[in-house]
């Protein structure tokens, strides 16, 4: 029980203190921007020689009040502790810097997969890192008809295309790179490396497909009750969940049975259960 409860602010300590590295080692020793708050901060860094840390928790300030008032208490306060580790850990490691990198499209790959690790630690646990995920949520609030995503991109964005003034026109197209890295790291994290395909299958014989599944993919089917919109008949539509890699066996195994059947296949970002999370004992002879 006392794991569960510090569980989610270890993990946003440990993704804190990787986040600050990025920060520290890639993004400022090659003065590189970020976008949201840790953007506003870097851009004062460059621009004044102020502390990074400090100023992320001071630009936080009113817009902490801001999503208390209309986000209320509950989902502040792991953004709250995420928002302070970071901005203490950003401080405490600021001496610690490298040369510029001769190679400068490696600042943001490293920079990007590093801050992409940490944040997706922070957020594996319900956290953030405060700032811009704030602001668009509180934007998303008043307008619910645009997607948290898309508030987040702009925002960034304007951040982003605003350093262009400090850190250059390149610097800036770099941090571009840097930021599309770390969102691609962070889902990664929170999807897992493993892909998988939910499958619709449509035939007319889904039975002997449905046999053929379970011999040779040993994969459960989902027989869903069916009506055709146009010819109003009634039949059996297949669901089957399957790893990446059996989608050309899938196929096959439909096409040998059904060459009229039709295959509408969906990625899966999380699946839980028996095969994909933990082992199948049926499927030990596939695996080995």
């Amino acid at each position: 029980m006392t794991w569960q409860r510090l569980r989610p602010f270890v993990f946003i300590t440990i993704g804190g203190f990787l986040y600050s590295i990025a920060v520290n080692l890639f993004f400022v020793s090659n003065k590189l921007a970020q976008g949201g708050v840790t953007g506003i901060s870097l851009l004062l860094h460059y621009k004044f020689n102020t502390p990074v840390g400090l100023f992320i928790i001071l630009l936080n300030i009113p817009i902490f009040i801001l999503g208390y008032i209309i986000l209320g208490k509950g989902f502040l306060l792991r953004s709250a502790y995420g928002m302070l580790a970071v901005s203490v850990l950003i401080d405490v490691t600021a001496s610690w810097k490298v040369p510029p990198l001769e190679n400068v499209i490696l600042a943001p790959l490293y920079g990007g997969i590093i801050a992409g690790i940490g944040m997706g630690f922070v957020f594996r646990v319900g956290g953030t890192l405060g700032g811009g995920d704030i602001i668009a949520r509180v934007l998303q609030h008043k307008f619910r008809n645009i997607d948290l995503g898309k508030f987040l991109f702009g925002i960034d964005f304007t951040i982003i295309a605003a350093s262009a003034l400090v850190v250059t026109v390149e610097k800036a197209m770099l941090t571009i790179v840097a930021v599309y890295v770390t969102a691609r790291v962070v889902d990664l994290i929170l999807s897992g490396s493993q892909k998988q395909r939910s499958v619709i299958i449509i035939s007319s014989k889904p039975d002997e497909i449905t046999a053929q599944i379970h011999k040779h993919l040993v994969r459960g089917v989902t027989m869903l009750h069916s009506m055709g919109g146009y010819s109003r008949r009634e039949g059996e539509v297949l669901l089957v969940v399957v790893q990446l890699y059996e989608m050309d066996r899938l196929r096959r195994i439909v096409g040998e049975i059904d060459e009229r059947a039709f295959i509408l296949a969906f990625e899966a970002k999380e699946v839980q259960g028996e095969g994909f999370s933990f082992p199948s004992p049926a499927r030990q002879h596939l695996e080995q």
